[in-house]
């Protein structure tokens, strides 16, 4: 038995088939109680969904109905089946039809737990750049008030809790991040001790608990990659590359996936600094002809090659 699912945000569309007949289609709220009205009494089904924002939300809602579930990558499906007239109804039999013909292009699901593990990490890397924001907010109205500091140390921030009531709130906003973000290291440090792939990049210099822990859950199953190539494509650390006739001409890198290129940046910027590696020494060759920039770019994908190599080996870093 198959279903189609047009996800919404408050409502979805779905359409049900058995033996090639169309057995219930409609509207349901997407919620565990919508959701259940129609698949409730169904056998194994094979549910197919479009990947969108709300994919964490929907999974975890047809994961409790042992459901084969098929996520299609939204882009490709537009390439495949375009369409000028697209409501959700539509929508719902073109993935249905793509999957019964073979064409329907999947996208990944992570496991549950592994999703978990990237929304620890990405809310932890929210709370840092909002912990930077309020720092920011600090020096500035410190030196508002004429008030010139260094460090964010205990000292200092009880004497400037005393300077003006806005900075006194500034303050206990700072206070209350840090608190957070221990609470959100400690748990990341225990998700080290349950995932393999994180064990084994922690071996490498220059990559922490926490990015560890980041890189791993972003990359969740190295078997997805044919190639290193395929992963780094994956993480935005590949040129565009533009070419007409006999001529090529290469563009700046991919978006990909920014978070796993974040990570892989500020990995390779402490690694080229810990370690005399064929990264560091690469970085700094590339850096005399191109800049900082784009070598610390090319250092982050030989620093995910590497990477590679040790995940579908199984091995721990050795320079």
């Amino acid at each position: 038995m198959n279903v189609a699912i047009d996800v919404g945000k408050k409502n979805s569309y779905i359409v049900v088939e058995d033996n090639g007949e169309v057995h219930t289609e409609g509207y349901v709220p997407t919620t565990k109680d919508g959701f259940s009205t129609v698949l409730s009494g169904l056998d194994k089904p094979t549910i197919i969904v479009e990947a969108s924002s709300t994919m964490d939300r929907v999974a975890s809602l047809l994961e409790e109905y042992n459901a084969d579930v098929k996520v299609a990558h939204p882009r490709n499906v537009k390439l495949i089946a375009a369409s000028t007239k697209k409501t959700d109804k539509n929508d719902a039999h073109t993935l249905l039809n793509l999957y019964k013909v073979g064409y329907l292009p999947e996208a990944y699901l992570a496991p549950k737990a592994i999703r978990d593990e990237r929304n620890l990490c990405r809310n932890r890397d929210f709370l840092i750049r909002q912990r930077t924001a309020v720092k920011n907010r600090i020096r500035d109205q410190a030196f508002r008030s004429g008030v010139d500091f260094t460090h964010f140390n205990r000292r200092t921030l009880k004497e400037l809790s005393k300077v003006s009531f806005t900075l006194e709130r500034l303050v206990s906003e700072l206070l209350a991040l840090n608190d957070e973000i221990k609470e959100f290291n400690k748990k990341i440090a225990d998700e080290l001790q349950k995932n393999e792939y994180a064990k084994l990049l922690n071996t490498i210099p220059g990559v922490g608990v926490i990015s560890a822990v980041g890189i791993a859950s972003e990359i969740a199953d190295i078997s997805r990659f044919e190639t290193y190539e395929n992963l780094c494509a994956y993480a935005g650390l590949v040129p565009r590359i533009h070419q007409s006739s006999n001529q090529e001409w290469k563009g700046h890198v991919s978006k990909g996936n920014t978070f796993l290129k974040h990570l892989l940046v500020q990995c390779v910027q402490v690694h080229i600094r810990r370690s005399d590696s064929w990264i560091s020494k690469a970085y700094y060759r590339i850096q005399i002809r191109a800049g900082k920039k784009k070598a610390k770019i090319a250092a982050a994908r030989k620093l995910l090659v590497t990477m590679y190599c040790m995940l579908k080996e199984g091995r721990e870093y050795h320079a």
